[in-house]
């Protein structure tokens, strides 16, 4: 029996479970930078609702100036 087979063998296994741990450690960090992402945007956005003022939206939409309707339009 010759010694090249052996470590051939076992270096392809060691090739083989390398590149699963790396595939899910890079899915593992994917699925986190998501997750994170997400979190981001939806804080930002609900501290972004959460400051407008509804008193003084609707009193800016109230004084807001009222556009003409074109001629014709409803009848």
């Amino acid at each position: 029996m010759s010694t090249t087979t052996a470590p051939a063998s076992v270096e392809g296994s060691n090739v083989v479970v390398l590149q699963a741990s790396v595939l899910q450690w890079a899915l593992k960090r994917t699925l986190l930078g998501i997750v994170i992402l997400f979190v981001t945007v939806t804080a930002a956005a609900t501290l972004l609702y959460a400051s407008i003022d509804p008193v003084e939206e609707a009193a800016a939409a109230h004084d807001a100036p009222v556009l003409a309707q074109p001629q014709g339009a409803g009848h």
